[in-house]
């Protein structure tokens, strides 16, 4: 079986240039290549042996706890040299209960807490320890100081699992989405290609890397810059609660490669002093997880207008993303929504029916990819593996499929168009409306910065539509009076059902810790917010 190609790209680094950087945090901390090889080689090697003398099976998912230190990153590819695919859970924003529902997932897994890990997170309601054994802070540092290295032959390759994500599950149980070496392979050369670089090619660049590592995106930066001999740049959790230190980091960070979602980029783009000023080597734009829109594309380019902005869509499920579109300013002046690119080589994506049947060229349907990089499916739970993955032929070779419960469109130059969720439907007074399609159009409307619309619920149905706005233009003398402007500008793109009730402007629209907007919160504040938004009530007929 064919070794993992990224581990022996990060390996001929690492014997090439070992005093290289490959990880500094926004507080300071670092790791070169020689060191980070060295580390999880001795990590791996402990690892590798303790498995043997307790008798565990092969291939078992190893927890990794903490945060963006070079111990964390060191743990994550001592997993992986070891022959064990890693579950990272990021201390920041996997809460204790979750660690508890992912432990009890992979049944008595060994967990490598590189943070300290709250007492609670292990042990179930009758105080039986979830995990068969516990490495704190201090075991890790000194199997990292060992100068072992483990059997070459152990480390993952082909269709053994290189990592398990756990995403939120329609349940309310996390479900962990298993991804294998060859995935991660396959995936290498077309996540650096579209970043405008080429696998191996030595650059010494700095990749942003802000997502959490228990965060799909953040595979994006760690392969893109581990397989081309960069440094990733970690913003911190602590970085991160400040906007003065994170504007300060930024400046300071030398980044190249800018990898987030795009409620991250807006974030930054309300401060004056993001703009090439503030960080003039970045040439690149990459973004993934939620819908970029026209406006902050815009933004972008005019701020820094010799980087390219590359929107791309894929879910955890096809390992990270598989399509990509660099966006030219004509797009994101154009009045419809960006589209989300063409596939990538070894992918197909088809848009079907109901039925599974192919739709027409531009007509609305679910999108199902088809290709190298799909997941084998979930952890432990074969009837949801089923229903959503299946099985195709691709160039004459067979593939995995996923149903994604995407809704999109393909245009007549096989360019993706991303539409919405098909599970963020609401029906409302009998017409089917999706909350994706209303936010696009909002979007459009000039003054609006971001918004979200969420469904206000009155005895289990959908009783209206509520719009959060951010907004960053001029200000008539009410919010009443701004709400009914925005409302007449829907009217001339909307139906009537499709116009939020109420619209309340927000300082900001809150996110979850990967980056993505919140709409649970926001749901769950209008019961107790009532008619009262932060910036005051949005109002006049629909």
């Amino acid at each position: 079986m064919d070794a993992m190609e990224f581990l022996d790209l990060v390996e001929r680094h690492a014997r090439e240039h070992p005093e290289a950087e490959a990880l500094v945090t926004s507080d300071g901390a670092r790791m070169g290549y020689g060191e980070l090889w060295s580390a999880s080689g001795g990590v791996a090697a402990l690892l590798a042996r303790e498995a043997a003398r307790d008798g565990r099976p092969a291939h078992e998912p190893v927890m990794v706890y903490g945060h963006k230190s070079p111990l964390m990153l060191a743990c994550l590819l001592a997993c992986l040299r070891s022959g064990r695919p890693y579950v990272p859970c990021d201390c920041h924003s996997v809460p204790p209960a979750r660690v508890r529902a992912i432990a009890a997932q992979l049944g008595s897994p060994v967990l490598l807490a590189v943070e300290p890990l709250p007492p609670e997170a292990l042990a179930d309601g009758e105080g039986r320890a979830l995990a068969a054994d516990v490495w704190d802070a201090e075991k890790v540092a000194r199997a990292a100081a060992l100068s072992e290295r483990p059997d070459a032959g152990l480390a993952v390759s082909g269709d053994e699992l290189a990592y398990v994500l756990f995403t939120s599950g329609s349940t309310g149980a996390p479900k962990g989405v298993e991804v294998t070496a060859a995935c991660v392979d396959r995936f290498m050369p077309w996540c650096v290609s579209i970043m405008g670089l080429g696998v191996a090619a030595g650059a010494p660049r700095r990749f942003l890397d802000q997502a959490p590592f228990s965060f799909d995106l953040s595979v994006f930066e760690l392969v893109g810059a581990l397989a081309t001999g960069g440094a990733l740049f970690s913003l911190t959790h602590a970085t991160q609660s400040s906007m003065r230190d994170q504007l300060a980091a930024l400046d300071a960070s030398g980044v190249y490669v800018w990898v987030s979602t795009p409620s991250f980029a807006e974030m930054c783009l309300a401060d004056p002093s993001f703009s090439a000023s503030l960080m003039p080597r970045v040439e690149t734009f990459l973004f993934c997880g939620e819908t970029l829109t026209n406006a902050c594309a815009r933004r972008l380019q005019e701020r820094f207008p010799a980087a390219r902005v590359v929107n791309s869509y894929g879910p955890t499920e096809s390992t990270v993303a598989v399509s990509a579109v660099e966006v030219t300013p004509a797009m994101a002046a154009a009045p419809d929504p960006l589209p989300v690119g063409a596939p990538r080589p070894g992918t197909r994506i088809r848009v079907v029916d109901e039925r599974g049947a192919d739709v027409a060229t531009g007509a609305l349907g679910e999108v199902v990819i088809e290709g190298d990089t799909v997941a084998l499916g979930y952890l432990g739970q074969p009837a949801l593996t089923a229903a959503r993955f299946g099985s195709a032929t691709l160039g004459g070779r067979p593939v995995r499929t996923y149903r994604t419960g995407d809704e999109g469109w393909l245009d007549e130059g096989g360019m993706l168009h991303y539409h919405g969720r098909i599970d963020l439907q609401v029906k409302l007074n009998g017409y089917r409306i999706e909350l994706g399609d209303v936010e696009s159009h909002l979007a459009q409307v000039p003054g609006v910065k971001a918004a979200a619309v969420v469904a206000a619920t009155r005895d289990g149905r959908a009783d209206h539509l509520v719009a959060h706005v951010v907004w960053e233009g001029e200000r008539p003398s009410s919010d009443f009076e701004l709400a009914r402007d925005v409302k007449a500008r829907l009217r001339s793109s909307l139906p009537h059902y499709m116009i939020p009730r109420r619209i309340v402007f927000d300082d900001a629209l809150p996110v979850t810790p990967n980056g993505k907007v919140d709409r649970h919160a926001l749901a769950e504040e209008l019961p107790r917010r009532g008619a009262r938004g932060r910036r005051g009530v949005g109002g006049g007929a629909a």
